[in-house]
Formats: C-alpha cells, sequence, structure tokens
C-alpha cells in the first residue's frame, strides 16, 4: 500500500501522511497549522463538484465481500476439525480462531452495507453530503479560493 507524505509549500512542515485511495466528503480546504498558509487535503473531497463514485451504490461488490467472508468462515471452521494444525499444543485453536472471526467480519461488513443501500439509508447520507458541499461552493469566496489552489470547481459555482 502506497501512502504520499503532504508538506505545507510555504514553511515545509510535515501536513500528513496519506493512502492515496481514501476519500472523505468535506471540505479539502485545510490551513497549516505552523504558518496559516491554505492548502487542499487530497483526501478530501466536494461531492458536489464531483459527484458520488459510481461504485458507491454497487450491491454486487458486497455480495463478493459476504462471499469472501464466508469462504474465510469456512476455513477457519475446517482448521477447527483438524488436528493441532502443526502449532505448538498451547496454542492450537488461535488461527482457526482468527479465520472465523475475520471472516463473520468480512460478511457482516457486507450485509450492513447492502442493508444501508437497499433501504436507502446510504443514499441519504450522501445526498446530505451533497447538500453541504453545495452549500460551502455556493459561498464565492470559497469556491474561488479552492479554484486558485487548483481544485476543478464547475462554473455554476463561480
Amino acid at each position: 500500500m502506497e501512502y504520499i507524505t503532504l508538506k505545507c509549500s510555504h514553511c515545509e512542515k510535515k501536513l500528513l501522511t496519506y493512502n492515496p485511495t481514501s476519500r472523505k466528503y468535506k471540505s479539502p480546504l485545510k490551513k497549516c497549522k505552523k504558518c496559516g498558509t491554505e492548502y487542499l487535503d487530497p483526501r478530501c473531497h466536494e461531492i458536489a463538484a464531483e459527484g458520488i463514485p459510481a461504485d458507491t451504490f454497487s450491491i454486487p461488490s458486497y455480495l463478493v465481500l459476504i462471499a469472501v467472508g464466508g469462504l474465510i468462515i469456512w476455513r477457519g471452521l475446517y482448521l477447527f476439525s483438524r488436528c493441532h494444525l502443526n502449532t505448538s499444543d498451547s496454542l492450537p485453536w488461535l488461527m482457526p480462531t482468527a479465520f472465523t472471526i475475520m471472516g463473520i467480519v468480512f460478511a457482516l461488513w457486507g450485509l450492513i452495507e447492502i442493508i444501508s443501500i437497499a433501504t436507502g439509508k446510504k443514499a441519504e447520507k450522501f445526498e446530505r453530503l451533497r447538500q453541504e458541499s453545495e452549500e460551502r461552493l455556493l459561498d464565492n469566496s470559497y469556491a474561488r479560493t479552492l479554484l486558485n489552489l487548483g481544485y476543478c470547481i464547475p462554473e455554476k459555482y463561480i
């Protein structure tokens, strides 16, 4: 997994280290705590400007997660049925327990996401985030600041 370190362009203070695939939906405009220079947090995105990623409401991807979780559970239960697993006599239960718990977590995570999509809770959350983003972008000075820092803003906000 790749991580990127962001430093202040003015004072060279380390601002953050992040995974480039992480996404947060809030204001990307931040200030350096040392010198006060404004910068763009690459983890944060204005959902009103960029839109919602296509895979956000993808039930098939969560079905795959449930299936993977089920396979991991099956492997953990299979390991429970095997004798001593070539481990020390004091810890023959550790690996099957870890597999089973990890599988349960994956399967539950997928199930919870599918339920939130099916009930509309996830759509409500993203609509609320979009409205908050739109409110911020309607402030002309905020939109211009983002634009000046290199953030792509739709023309309707400028």
